[in-house]
């Protein structure tokens, strides 16, 4: 999909009010302030690889009977802090970066940060329907962590191949 250079600069405008926010600075601080003590709390090898997925995602499953459960508590510190965990391993091995729109909860108050890849790379993923000029694929980990207690709700490990570019 082609566009104007004024939609270009409104696209590199939204994306810099969504990465660059004391909304999302004060979120990320409280987790990576949060974690240690999560790390201690949950044992295991948290080194932020994607292996380490598989074990976050047994111990999502261990705390909650289903995705309402987990839905209800999407708030909590327990799936905030393993949110920001998912996040921060797409962060390292895919090269995504930390979103959220400051004016999100105004809006609507599920929303959540998420991650996308980085604007430079706008023009890499196209919108199968030619209707969004954006089509990076984002990911907005609270919301997985809830969603693999669906039935089909696939794996955080298989979730990292939404990065890579259809041919």
């Amino acid at each position: 999909m082609e566009i104007t250079e004024e939609e270009y600069r409104e696209l590199a405008e939204l994306d810099r009010i969504r990465s660059n926010n004391p909304v999302l600075d004060a979120w990320l601080q409280g987790r990576r302030q949060e974690f240690p003590a999560w790390a201690r709390q949950h044992d295991g090898d948290w080194d932020f690889t994607p292996g380490s997925l598989d074990r976050l995602e047994a111990l999502v499953r261990s705390r909650y009977a289903g995705s309402d459960q987990a839905w209800e508590e999407r708030g909590s510190d327990f799936l905030q802090t393993a949110a920001w965990y998912v996040g921060e391993v797409h962060n390292r091995a895919c090269g995504t970066q930390w979103q959220y729109h400051p004016d999100s909860v105004s809006v609507d108050p599920t929303m959540a940060p998420f991650v996308i890849l980085p604007f430079d790379r706008l023009f890499d993923f196209e919108d199968e329907d030619g209707i969004d000029s954006d089509a990076r694929p984002s990911y907005t980990p609270v919301n997985r962590l809830c969603g693999i207690l669906d039935a089909d709700g696939g794996s955080l490990v298989g979730d990292l191949d939404i990065y890579s570019p259809e041919d």
